[in-house]
């Protein structure tokens, strides 16, 4: 699947390459924040460890331990 963003350059100072790497590291988080993915398969996506994925979170104020994290899938994925 593709997704088409636009965003007006003076607003990030980055370029085409960095903002979708940006964009998609965002969306891999957001996905582990709504439990769809696995700290394991959100390090796969993003190609760092498991340990580093962990670390992001932080920058993205998501919480290691949140409530709703389901700890099969954690458990299966991780």
């Amino acid at each position: 699947m593709q997704l088409h963003l636009h965003v007006p350059e003076h607003l990030t100072g980055k370029n085409q390459q960095q903002l979708e790497a940006l964009a998609f590291e965002a969306l891999v988080v957001r996905l582990y924040a709504l439990g769809e993915l696995s700290s394991g398969e959100g390090a796969t996506l993003l190609g760092c460890t498991r340990r580093e994925f962990l670390d992001l979170l932080s920058q993205y104020n998501v919480s290691l331990f949140d409530d709703e994290i389901d700890f099969q899938k954690e458990a299966s994925h991780g």
